[in-house]
Formats: structure tokens, sequence, C-alpha cells
């Protein structure tokens, strides 16, 4: 299955794509630019977010947004981000900064980190319940914190640390979160590294894969069942949107790259891949 370019080249390292509902308009983070990415068609536009990395954008439940920055969280309760301002610090470490994350059943956030320098283990995942709560470190001695989603059901999440090439699992209680962690796909650092995720309507799992040039599907047994080919390498994460969430959106990235060489890295990708995908999980606060 081939994925076709809807963009020209319109972020450097776009990431964490999610469908919005209010204005039925794909948005994603360009991370390292500290800004949210709105598409309307092909035609993006551009909402810093007043630090020097916009790690995650998700919907909050009756409008507005929930925003991780370098090394906090903000919010806002309009959909145009005009009233974002930073709600709760995470950690104070210079040499970290946040990555990744998304919304369980319950509505509460969750977002990783990473080094700075990649130092394997620096980093954590945290939960945010929301105002009046202090944030919770759900998962420790973390590299390079990606992809996060849960099951139909919400009953098991899955979760990308790139740098171990393994997708993992967790069975997900409403109350207490994420529990009993164990790999279940692990992919061969030849054909790319699991970056960002997303879980379909029917439980199949589509993990981007960076340096692979090509997003997985894997049925909830494990078992690769569809190659969606990218044209290019530096393939970062996947959402499915569009009037019916059959659409399977695709961010790239140019970090690193020369001038001239991969013109199309940074280029939002799309295919249609016959399953439709689950609505985007909001911030409940």
């Amino acid at each position: 299955m081939l994925a076709e370019r809807l963009t020209d080249s319109i972020s450097y390292h776009g990431e964490g794509p999610v469908w919005w509902p209010a204005t039925n308009q794909l948005r994603f983070v360009d991370m390292l630019h500290g800004a949210i990415v709105t598409l309307d068609g092909d035609r993006p536009t551009r909402t810093p977010v007043g630090s020097k990395v916009a790690a995650v954008i998700r919907p909050r439940a009756g409008g507005g947004a929930i925003v991780a920055t370098e090394s906090g969280i903000a919010l806002a309760r309009n959909d145009d981000l005009s009233d974002l301002s930073e709600a709760v610090r995470l950690f104070d470490d210079a040499n970290l900064r946040n990555n990744e994350g998304g919304c369980d059943p319950q509505g509460r956030f969750y977002v990783g980190g990473m080094a700075y320098d990649r130092t394997p283990g620096a980093a954590s995942v945290f939960r945010w319940d929301g105002p009046g709560h202090e944030p919770i470190r759900v998962l420790d001695g973390v590299s390079t914190s990606n992809g996060l989603d849960w099951s139909p059901g919400g009953t098991v999440a899955y979760y990308n640390d790139t740098t171990t090439g393994i997708v993992w699992r967790f069975d997900h209680d409403p109350e207490h979160g994420l529990q009993n962690r164990h790999a279940w796909v692990e992919i061969d650092q030849e054909v790319g590294r699991p970056d960002g995720l997303c879980v379909d309507a029917e439980g199949g799992v589509w993990v981007a894969l960076n340096k692979g040039s090509a997003v997985h599907h894997y049925a909830e047994d494990g078992t690769l069942s569809e190659v969606v080919e990218v044209g290019v390498r530096q393939v970062t994460a996947c959402t499915f949107g569009g009037p019916d969430l059959d659409e399977l959106f695709i961010t790239t990235s140019r970090e690193n790259l020369p001038d001239g060489e991969e013109p199309a890295a940074g280029s939002i990708y799309r295919v249609r891949p016959g399953v439709r995908g689950k609505a985007p999980l909001p911030f409940d606060a």
C-alpha cells in the first residue's frame, strides 16, 4: 500500500497528528520549532506555543486544547489557542524535554520525554489529571518516549519507547491507569525504529517507522498484516481522520537532513487503508 503526498514540506519535525472534531481539520506539532500546525485541506496555519518545543496537542472536552511544551503542560479554552497558558510544570532539568503523549479513555493526559543528548533511560512518563492535581510519574527509565494509544474498549494500551525497538503493551485500569507492561512486538532496527502509533476501530495498531519509510499495521495478536510505504525515511507518527475517520494521516521529519536531501521530508502523507479509526480521546478537565 502506497501513501500519497498531501502537502509540500511544511514542518521541520512533524509529529503527533490528531484529528480535530470541532473543525474537521488535522492538527500536528512542528515539535522542535515550538508550533502547532493546523491543516485546512493542504493549506497549513502555524500557531506558536510560547516554548521552543511543542510536544503534544490534544482536544479538550468542552472546547480548547491541552499542549505539552518543552517541560510543562499548557491549557486553552479556545480552539485557536489564543488563550494558551502554562498550567503545570513537570520538571526543571534543562537536559530533558517532552516528546509525545496522549489522553486515556478517562480523559487523563500522559506525556513522556527524552534527553536532548539521547542518554538512555534518562526520562520519564507523567500523567496529569487536570487543575488541582499534581503530575504523577508513571514510568521511569524512558529513553525516547513516543506513540501511546488505547484499544477501542479502553482495556489495553500500546506504547513505543523508540530506543528499545519494542512496541509495549499494557493492561489499562480505569482507576490506576497503565499496568502490567510487557513486550508485544519487537521491530528489527534495520527495518526502522518504532515512533508514533495509533489504534484503529478494530483494534489494529499502526506504527510509524522512523528511518524505515513506512507505517506497519499489526493485528491484535501482534502479526504484521499491512505495510504502508511512505516516500521519505523519517516517518514519525500517524492518526486516523477525515469526516468518516477512514483516512490515515502520516507526519514526517526533516530533522538533521541537509538542504536538498529528501525534499519531500516534512510533508504530510495520506492513505485510505480500508479500516476506520477511533475518535480522538479528549482531555476531560
